[in-house]
């Protein structure tokens, strides 16, 4: 039996309307089918990618330009003073009748914002829009803009919160956080933009490896980010997203650290929900318990405690901490303790108070933390004037959140945050390029919006990378860009292999990747593409044009439960098999399936179209809900990808997905 897929989808770019698209298998008992259409891939569409690029993240070999020497003062009147530290641009107001660009006209180099900022240099694109090095063209200060994307600008809710926060943002005011200058609208060009200080440093993050602290190092390190965070919970600032690419190292040194890109909100005086939602946010290798759903999702002050902890515990191990995983995982490493072993002997009291599991036995406060280590054995690495108290008082104010407020929600950036994988960066050799190389890209990858990459080859021809990935990507343009940012520019990176997919398909990737497997594969691909051919007897085309595609599936657990669906480039998700029973109630004599022992099968499915196909394989514990695993497609927003990702924790589902290509 064929089903012609045209009568179920509406058409995409790109797609010859007149060509029916379908797929077969060899029939259930009971006369059903399974279809899988891929149509060709439809066109590129726009970055809605969901990994932000830091605020303020710049070279470490770019220096800020000294001042100009001051001409030689007269004999008579004395010289004048220094001038003041600049002061923050207050926030423009804004206006009730803003209307967004809709022209598809992006920022400019050159632009000139509220006639105050000029944007001098493009730094980096990512999910909440584009980040700019620019200069205030009245103190000639030099800055970071951040420009949101249109979508996002045009959100009443999103500027609703920019009103909302705009002035809680400037308020932060301390030397280890980024100094926000404003958050504004710019009328003429239709655009809501952040405006920081523009900061010449190293994310902790790329010099884990290499930082080699010493106690005094981290006891510095600890202090000065306590304290600074003291001051943004005086105002009712939690960050809910600390972790070391999160911290910003100005010129590369250890004790002058700035925590960046304040942005996981909530309001906890009255517990409204941000944007964002009241779910997770965070990266998984670095969230607190609560975080992830214990304790009563008790969110507060002592939740950026715990993730320092943690910072600090992953800069004295010179690697990422290795807390991610799944849900469950994350969880139950959690519950299970900390091990502190590799912080010096002084500061692992402190360390263990700030990493309890139950907020309740945990250091409450950065105040406590700095009073742990001024009076717990820590004392004795000194450094009590790393850095002043933060502000007293209780947090009743706003939890700032402007940022993850762009973010979207769990529909953006928690995709990547909850397949964080754990990256031994210790463990890599330093002397080894190509070793380097993949740790990097398996660390960005998570960060890339709409994309599902897998790499094929990675090699080094001289002194350059070579890169070939597979999969498929809302812009294939951004995510390779993303993937030569990544290896420092000038790698060779193929993406000729990578689909396009559509917004549609983009969601239910971005809801998928919130359980993806980090571990070895159980749905593969003997080749990429598969030839058509005319079809013989027996075939479920006979006489036709088409390709008869072969994928592996090790599953290795016949407990283990496991369902497998289809999805093309235009989001389209139709069911192969709907659990291990149905899977069971087709013979395994040879086609369309084949058995290989130890639950292993090769699973035959054939398709008279040219273009891309792709496969998910859910494993874990049944049953799988028609809803989630096989969503309408209008019916994949924030609410769906919440209750997907609550039940890959509940039933410790993992996803993986192959792409493959039929052609003439």
């Amino acid at each position: 039996m064929m089903i012609d897929e045209n009568d179920k989808q509406p058409p995409t770019p790109n797609e010859d309307e007149d060509e029916p698209k379908t797929v077969a298998m060899h029939p259930r008992p009971g006369g059903a089918t399974s279809p899988v259409a891929a149509p060709p891939p439809a066109g590129r569409g726009d970055d809605d990618g969901e990994a932000e690029p830091p605020t303020v993240m710049a070279s470490s070999l770019r220096k800020a330009a000294p001042p100009e020497a001051a001409a030689p003062p007269p004999p008579s009147p004395p010289p004048p003073p220094p001038p003041p530290p600049a002061a923050p641009v207050p926030p423009v107001d804004f206006q009730s009748d803003f209307q967004v660009r809709s022209d598809g006209r992006s920022i400019q180099v050159g632009d000139v914002l509220n006639h105050m900022f000029e944007v001098k240099r493009f730094i980096a694109r990512g999910g909440m829009g584009e980040v700019f090095e620019g200069i205030n063209v009245n103190s000639e200060e030099r800055v970071a803009i951040k420009v949101m994307l249109p979508s996002l600008a045009a959100d009443e809710n999103v500027q609703a919160m920019f009103r909302k926060e705009a002035r809680t943002l400037t308020r932060l005011q301390h030397e280890s956080l980024v100094q926000y200058r404003t958050i504004a609208q710019e009328p003429q060009l239709g655009v809501l933009y952040i405006v920081t200080e523009y900061i010449d440093g190293t994310n902790l993050s790329d010099v884990l490896a290499t930082q080699n602290p010493t106690p005094q190092d981290l006891a510095t390190l600890l202090r000065r980010l306590a304290s600074g965070l003291a001051t943004a919970h005086s105002l009712g600032a939690i960050h809910r997203d600390l972790s070391p690419d999160n911290v910003l190292l100005k010129d590369g040194r250890i004790d002058q650290p700035k925590v960046i890109d304040f942005g996981i909100a909530k309001d906890v005086a009255n517990n409204t929900a941000t944007i964002i939602g009241s779910g997770f946010a965070g990266k998984l290798n670095y969230v607190a318990p609560e975080q992830l759903g214990d304790f009563g999702r008790d969110i507060g002050p002592w939740t950026d405690v715990y993730s320092l902890g943690l910072v600090i515990l992953a800069t004295a191990m010179g690697r990422n901490v290795a807390l991610g995983g799944s849900l469950v995982d994350a969880v139950d490493k959690r519950r299970a303790g900390i091990d502190v072993s590799a912080a010096p002997a002084p500061l692992r009291p402190v360390l263990s108070q700030m990493l309890k599991a139950n907020p309740a036995e945990r250091l409450r406060s950065m105040e406590a933390v700095i009073d742990a280590l001024d009076n717990g054995p820590a004392s004795s690495l000194g450094g009590r004037a790393g850095g002043s108290r933060g502000g007293g008082g209780s947090s009743t104010g706003l939890i700032i959140g402007i940022v993850a407020a762009l973010l979207l929600a769990l529909v953006a950036v928690g995709v990547w945050w909850l397949t964080q994988r754990d990256t031994e960066i210790g463990a890599v050799d330093p002397g080894d390029p190509v070793a380097l190389a993949r740790g990097r890209i398996d660390s960005a990858m998570p960060n890339i919006n709409c994309a599902w990459l897998d790499v094929v080859d990675l090699s080094q021809s001289g002194d350059q990378l070579k890169v070939r990935l597979t999969g498929v990507a809302g812009n294939v343009d951004d995510a390779r860009g993303e993937i030569v940012r990544t290896l420092g520019g000038g790698a060779d990176v193929n993406v000729g292999e990578v689909a396009t997919i559509t917004q549609a398909g983009c969601s239910v990737l971005n809801g998928y990747k919130l359980f993806r497997s980090t571990g070895p594969h159980k749905l593969t691909v003997p080749q990429r593409e598969f030839p058509m051919t005319r079809q013989g007897p027996g075939k479920a085309y006979e006489g036709k044009m088409a390709a008869n595609s072969i994928v592996t599936m090790d599953i290795g657990d016949p407990a283990l439960d496991f369902t497998l669906v289809g999805i093309e480039p235009s989001g389209v998700i139709s069911e192969i098999f709907p659990n291990r029973a149905a899977f069971a109630g087709i013979p395994h004599t040879g086609y369309p399936i084949r058995a290989l022992g130890n639950d292993r099968y090769d699973v035959s499915i054939d398709l008279d179209h040219a273009g891309w196909s792709g496969l998910i394989l859910v494993t874990g514990r049944g049953p799988f809900d028609k809803e989630l695993t096989e969503p309408a497609l209008g019916a994949r927003g924030t609410e769906w990808q919440t209750r997907l990702a609550s039940a890959a924790a509940d039933q410790n589902w993992r996803s993986e997905m192959i792409w493959f290509k039929s052609v003439q």
